[in-house]
């Protein structure tokens, strides 16, 4: 099996054979895409994301990413505020959760999963204070369609689990509506990861897009943690101090989980 040696850690690759076998399915897969992006708009905002979830999840199965999730399940909108590594994020909380997503404008023009973004609603947050408020008010519009938004509130990916300073601004939506913030941590590995970290290969950080594409799409197997915490009301807080609470959650629960097995 190919290794690569442009890491500190030696990482075992798919074979040939293996991956030309992958690439086909996912050039089936974009084939599915293309057909399902015109259906997409028309189901409407109720349904629309049941079927990018299930596209998310056949594009997780391609990529054989085992998605565990540590933790209880909202039964109600909520604001998931997460950590954010790696364009997977959007894969897996967008399979995982019932939701659509705030993110930076670049995104729309991603391929693949920018057009499926725009079809089903994702929020682009522009540059400036007054787009900003734009993006607070479809917030509540989302949630009185009983969807979750999911925010990367760091606004940039990082490599480590501890996640930046998150950004205030957005939480404001969920203050003026009284909904729940839902602090949520991710974490990518596999058998040879430490504890304390995230797979190697995984974040995508300042650099282009393919080759970061490249190196997960030949990995054999990543197993990603969806670490739930424990639900923050709003009431009482500003939009610093929920931000802040958010942030320690994911925290504190990421550094002390066991994710070697699933709680659900």
């Amino acid at each position: 099996m190919a290794t690569s040696a442009s890491h500190t850690t030696q990482q075992v690759f798919i074979g040939p054979v293996r991956l030309v076998l992958k690439s086909m399915r996912l050039a089936w897969l974009i084939l599915i895409s293309i057909v399902l992006i015109p259906v997409a708009p028309l189901l409407g905002k109720q349904r629309a994301p049941t079927l990018v979830r299930w596209w998310y999840g056949c594009v997780l199965r391609l990529f054989n990413v085992d998605v565990r999730i540590h933790g209880q399940m909202p039964d109600t909108a909520v604001l998931i505020a997460t950590n954010h590594s790696s364009w997977l994020d959007i894969l897996v909380l967008g399979h995982v959760f019932d939701s659509v997503f705030i993110s930076k404008a670049e995104v729309a023009r991603w391929p693949i999963i920018g057009i499926y973004a725009r079809a089903v609603g994702t929020l682009f947050l522009a540059r400036g204070a007054n787009k900003t408020n734009e993006t607070r008010a479809q917030i509540r519009a989302t949630f009185a369609h009983g969807h979750s938004v999911v925010l990367f509130a760091e606004r940039t990916t990082s490599r480590t689990l501890q996640p930046r300073r998150f950004h205030a601004r957005l939480f404001a939506a969920a203050i003026d509506g009284k909904h729940p913030v839902l602090p949520v941590g991710v974490r990518y590995s596999d058998a040879n990861t430490p504890p304390a970290e995230h797979h190697p290969l995984v974040p995508w950080v300042n650099a282009p897009l393919l080759p970061n594409f490249c190196d997960v799409f030949r990995l054999p197997r990543l197993q990603a943690d969806i670490v739930i915490c424990p639900l923050i009301d709003s009431d009482g807080h500003n939009r610093r101090s929920i931000a802040d609470a958010s942030r320690e959650a994911i925290c504190q629960h990421l550094s002390g989980a066991n994710l070697n097995s699933p709680t659900n």
